[in-house]
């Protein structure tokens, strides 16, 4: 999956912006390629240790995607304030996209940020390859 630099650090502020909460959105595009950033409010009862983005965000954020734009959900992406980029048994657990990937970013040691992606499917995790392109100027 490809993003531009200023993709990843719109993901990072947000993620350090909702902090000590996760935050949690998704990207549209297309040929697996991101167009856009969808920040999603957190709503979930525990913010601090899991997501649930706002059902109303999310419907109109998948609508803009698939009706407004022809793209496609490339990935679902959400903040783990204080532990690792990997998915916890949550994570696997509400991984209902078998085919979006799945970015984790990591504030665990706020002077080195660690975003990676994966495929969670049938509660299998792998990790998929995120490629950051320079912003056209």
């Amino acid at each position: 999956m490809k993003l531009t630099s200023a993709q990843l650090d719109q993901l990072i502020a947000q993620a350090r912006r909702d902090a000590p909460n996760e935050t949690c959105g998704l990207i549209g595009g297309k040929n697996n390629r991101a167009q856009k950033i969808y920040p999603l409010k957190n709503v979930d009862e525990n913010p601090r240790v899991r997501y649930l983005a706002d059902p109303q965000e999310l419907l109109h954020a998948v609508r803009e995607v698939e009706e407004a734009h022809d793209w496609e959900v490339l990935a679902i992406y959400h903040s783990h304030p204080a532990s690792p980029a990997y998915p916890s048994p949550t994570d696997v657990a509400r991984a209902f996209y078998p085919d979006a990937v799945y970015i984790l970013i990591s504030l665990m040691n706020p002077q080195a940020v660690q975003v990676r992606g994966y495929h969670i499917r049938d509660e299998k995790i792998s990790e998929v390859s995120l490629e950051v392109e320079e912003s056209a100027k």
